[in-house]
């Protein structure tokens, strides 16, 4: 089982459900959380699958974890607001 908190930006309000190292395993496989630089969201992927954005399928994806990583929208710090899901 894995845990993911939700993570929030205090500038811009954005807000993204990840796992705060970036990386875990659940029942379908490894996931990673990368930042697409196209299309500025935060996004899970299979460590299977190819990776290309779901969102606007660009390639430009860079691993992203939500300690070290900043709100790919304006840039800054991003802040857990508490609310934590269970994934399997």
């Amino acid at each position: 089982m894995a845990t993911y908190k939700e993570y929030k930006c205090e500038a811009c309000d954005y807000t993204v459900e990840a796992n705060p190292k970036g990386h875990d395993v659940v029942m379908m496989g490894e996931i990673d959380s990368y930042m697409c630089e196209d299309c500025h969201e935060i996004v899970s992927l299979l460590a299977s699958e190819k990776t290309v954005c779901p969102e606007c399928s660009s390639e430009k994806l860079v691993k992203w974890n939500p300690v070290k990583g900043r709100c790919p929208k304006c840039g800054k710090k991003m802040k857990e607001t508490g609310v934590i899901m269970m994934v399997d």
